[in-house]
C-alpha cells in the first residue's frame, strides 16, 4: 500500500456544513414562501420579503452558534486504526477504533456522512466535506480492512 494514512478535517467552512441541513432549509423556505403567499392573498413581494428575512435570520444565528461552539473534527485513517479527534469549545475528545475490530461500515456519498461499527458495538460517526473525500476514504478503508483482517504471513488470493 503506497499511502500510509488518509486524513481530513471537518468542517472546512462555517455555513451549511451538512448537506442535509441545506436540503432541510430549502424545503422549509419553499413551504414558508408558499404559506405566506397564500396568507397574504398572493402578494409576492410580501412573501419574498418574509422568506428572505427568515433566511437571513437563519444564516446569522447559524453563523453565531458555530462561532460560539467552535466545533472541529480531525480524522485519521491508517492501515491499522481509525482515529477521531473532536474539538468543541475547550473540550477535546479522542476516539480510536482498530480496523481488525470493525464489523460494519456505511458511507453516504449524497449527504457526505457515514459510520464505522466495531465488535464492541461502538459506532464512530464520520463527516466529510466533499464526495471525493468519501471515495478516497472508502478506497483506503477497503484496502486497510482487507490487510487488517488477513493474518500475518498468510495472503489471501
Amino acid at each position: 500500500m503506497a499511502d500510509k494514512h488518509f486524513s481530513w478535517k471537518f468542517p472546512l467552512h462555517k455555513f451549511l456544513v451538512l448537506r442535509i441541513e441545506g436540503l432541510f432549509l430549502l424545503v422549509l423556505a419553499v413551504l414558508m414562501y408558499l404559506t405566506l403567499l397564500y396568507r397574504f392573498n398572493k402578494e409576492v413581494p410580501v412573501a419574498v420579503g418574509f422568506t428572505a428575512l427568515f433566511l437571513a435570520l437563519y444564516a446569522l444565528l447559524s453563523f453565531a452558534l458555530q462561532r460560539w461552539r467552535n466545533v472541529e473534527e480531525h480524522y485519521k485513517l491508517t492501515q491499522h486504526h481509525l482515529e477521531v479527534v473532536r474539538k468543541k469549545k475547550n473540550k477535546t475528545q479522542k476516539e480510536k477504533a482498530l480496523l481488525k475490530d470493525v464489523v460494519h461500515h456505511k458511507l453516504d456519498k449524497v449527504f457526505l456522512g457515514g459510520y464505522v461499527v466495531t465488535k464492541k458495538g461502538r459506532k464512530h460517526l464520520l463527516f466529510f466535506n466533499t464526495k471525493e473525500e468519501v471515495e478516497k476514504f472508502e478506497s483506503f478503508l477497503k484496502k486497510s480492512l482487507k490487510a487488517a483482517k488477513t493474518p500475518l504471513g498468510h495472503k489471501k488470493d
